[in-house]
């Protein structure tokens, strides 16, 4: 198992490059929101003088326990009947074998992997993470986890004909949005280097007529002018040549399973109601840290499992009797600590009201 888990390469995931993984020694944390901000320039003195005190930036602070992320699959009686079928056939059910040796490895890897991922696109998309019968078979919370994201820095449109909609092509401006918030941030000390959007926001803003006609998206054919849609690259090179942030489209796809092993596929950049209205604008990655606190099954190992890790995710293995079954457990102890959160805007694309998640 630890050979495999040392061999297999898991690519194709976000939430590293917005919150690394830094491990702590408790599973308390603190995250000191704004922390992380602009530098603040030194002064100029005179010779023998002292250097004048600079204050801790520290807008807020966020304090909880790091929460255990955990999975578990079951080979049961008739499964281990198959495997000693299938290595009595020798090499050329060997594939089959692999999976039924390592399957259960893999998915609780991909699993644990799949709840940060989730955690942390819901934390960048939102600024909040909801816990709820219908997207956690574990812990509910009664009230939202509030990243604390100043509510200046929550954004509407100033009209519904304002949308960020593809039936709004032609009255939307997300040009004019996004120097209008790049200066908003920038008044207040954050310079805004990225934005990010799910697919169906990029379809609604590269359909605009604004984007079009602002980056020359349109030819002539016979008298009659043609818009054409730019790609990402398009987009992102005229982008930087009027000096505006780059867009990223996120685009990736968990499966969750309730307590009544429910499984379905959702897209966690959506709202609970699977409405897709944010788009997030900040400064440089990273945005701050994966905390991952101590594994108590790691420093205190059951004698009856067999142990490997990928990475700070801990796999264990075990059997029982009567009836056998052999059982796979994939576990981290981490959270996403948003320590730029006040260095970051959020567009509300679909409401000319209140920002709300």
């Amino acid at each position: 198992m630890g050979v495999f888990l040392k061999n297999r390469v898991y690519s194709g995931l976000y939430y590293p490059d917005f919150f690394p993984i830094r491990k702590v020694d408790s599973l308390s944390y603190e995250t000191l929101i704004g922390s992380m901000g602009n530098r603040i320039a030194a002064d100029v003195t005179a010779y023998n003088a002292s250097a004048p005190e600079k204050s801790r930036k520290v807008v807020d602070r966020l304090t909880g326990q790091i929460p255990p992320t955990r999975m578990k699959k079951i080979m049961r009686e008739t499964d281990i009947n198959l495997y000693n079928q299938l290595k009595a056939r020798g090499i050329t059910d060997v594939d089959r074998l692999m999976d039924l040796v390592f399957g259960d490895v893999e998915a609780c890897v991909d699993g644990v992997n799949g709840r940060l991922e989730w955690l942390t696109l819901q934390a960048l998309s939102k600024a909040q993470i909801s816990l709820s019968t219908t997207n956690n078979a574990g812990v509910i919370t009664q009230k939202a986890i509030d990243f604390q994201m100043p509510s200046a820095n929550k954004e509407v449109e100033a009209a519904a004909a304002q949308y960020w909609t593809t039936g709004a092509y032609t009255t939307n401006t997300p040009i004019t949005d996004i120097e209008t918030i790049v200066a908003e941030a920038k008044a207040a000390g954050s310079i805004i280097k990225r934005i990010f959007m799910n697919q169906t926001k990029w379809i609604a803003f590269r359909t605009s007529t604004q984007v079009q006609d602002m980056f020359n998206f349109a030819f002539f054919v016979g008298g009659t002018q043609v818009r054409r849609a730019p790609t990402l690259k398009q987009a992102n090179e005229s982008l930087a040549d009027y000096g505006l942030p780059q867009i990223t489209v996120i685009d990736t796809s968990v499966s969750l399973e309730t307590a009544d092993h429910v499984i379905s596929a959702v897209d966690p950049w959506l709202d609970a109601d699977s409405a897709d209205r944010f788009v997030l604008f900040t400064p440089e990655l990273p945005l701050g840290e994966m905390l991952v606190g101590p594994i108590a099954e790691e420093t205190n190992p059951p004698k009856q499992m067999s142990q490997a890790k990928k990475g700070h995710i801990l796999v264990s293995k075990w059997s029982t009797g009567d009836p056998v079954s052999e059982l796979t457990k994939g576990e981290t102890n981490a959270f996403p600590s948003f320590t730029k959160v006040d260095m970051c805007w959020n567009l509300d694309t679909e409401s000319h009201t209140t920002w709300d998640a």
